[in-house]
């Protein structure tokens, strides 16, 4: 799915997050799981149904909005690990290119993903240049998972985010991860 320095992982273990807590809604205890390892699928997320069905662990990550509905996999806290290119030096050698930073929301739809930057500026000779709005970046999780070309050495936690799935929305959910840099985004917006 990635290169060599992709690592991807979700987990309720980690305290002080969003996507925080000790057990999930069928009882299992909290963990971490790696997803990603060296750009290589290497664990799921499982309710204790999908773990059974798969001869897997349960992960921890069977959750429901309240009583009315039933637990269902759902996301955690997600983050992909640091890397190791000074953040400086993301930028280098881009003729021109969009940094965005932060994020005001977005959503997936099955492989597909759209997600809009709650700050960006426009890259022009490897230099940050001027700012512009209404940046959403757009498209298939797994070739953007393939393109990027470099992730930095520094990492960034957003607590704002919700999970929605199955009709049940806004579980709370954290997320976090390096900067990335990233070849062939779709990036729409305005100066």
């Amino acid at each position: 799915f990635g290169g060599e320095d992709l690592q991807i992982f979700d987990g309720a273990a980690p305290q002080g997050h969003r996507g925080s807590y000790f057990y999930d809604d069928e009882a299992t205890p909290a963990t971490t799981t790696q997803l990603i390892e060296n750009g290589v699928l290497v664990g799921r997320l499982h309710s204790r149904e999908t773990a059974g069905r798969l001869g897997e662990a349960a992960t921890g990550n069977a959750r429901c909005l309240d009583y009315q509905h039933s637990p269902i996999v759902r996301m955690t806290n997600t983050w992909i690990g640091r890397g190791t290119t000074p953040v400086d030096q993301l930028c280098a050698g881009i003729k021109e290119g969009v940094y965005a930073r932060n994020w005001l929301g977005g959503m997936t739809n099955g492989e597909m993903f759209t997600f809009s930057a709650g700050e960006a500026w426009m890259i022009r000779n490897g230099e940050l240049a001027e700012k512009v709005r209404d940046v959403t970046l757009s498209g298939n999780v797994f070739q953007t998972l393939a393109d990027i070309e470099a992730i930095g050495d520094d990492f960034y936690w957003d607590e704002s985010g919700g999970c929605g799935k199955g009709g049940q929305n806004g579980l709370p959910v954290g997320c976090g991860g390096p900067s990335l840099r990233i070849n062939n985004v779709v990036v729409g917006g305005e100066a």
